[in-house]
């Protein structure tokens, strides 16, 4: 495996928004050893149409180590610690009674796409043929 806590990177970033950075805060492995990378977003595209230069912090996102791979682009040489909202967020999200929810698509910038895309991916599943 080649993420690790700290690391930053870049991604594929809305035009506009190339400084938008993701930053990786632990790495959980699951009971058949695959790894959800749970990661931060600053800089992030705040979504507003009024003001699309607006940035906001996303602090928590788990994810498929597959689907992280697939979002990230390059590996800046600057470790950095994730926002203050990360660490409660991870709490929260691995004492959740419902299980370790994770995303399986790739993050473009837009969380509110994230979901969608997920939400289909739910619900039309690739086929196995």
């Amino acid at each position: 495996m080649k993420f690790a806590a700290s690391q930053q990177w870049t991604y594929r970033t809305p035009i506009g928004h190339e400084q938008s950075r993701i930053v990786i805060g632990a790495i959980a492995t699951t009971a058949d050893n695959s790894h959800i990378v749970c990661f931060s977003v600053l800089n992030a595209p705040g979504g507003d149409t009024e003001n699309p230069g607006e940035t906001v912090t996303i602090p928590f996102i788990p994810m498929h180590e597959t689907a992280f791979a697939q979002t990230v682009i390059d590996l800046i040489d600057r470790p950095c610690d994730p926002p203050a909202d990360f660490s409660p967020a991870l709490q929260a999200w691995s004492e959740d009674q419902r299980g370790l929810s994770i995303f399986t698509v790739p993050f473009e910038g837009s969380l509110d796409r994230m979901i969608a895309l997920q939400m289909a991916a739910i619900v039309s599943p690739p086929s196995t043929d």
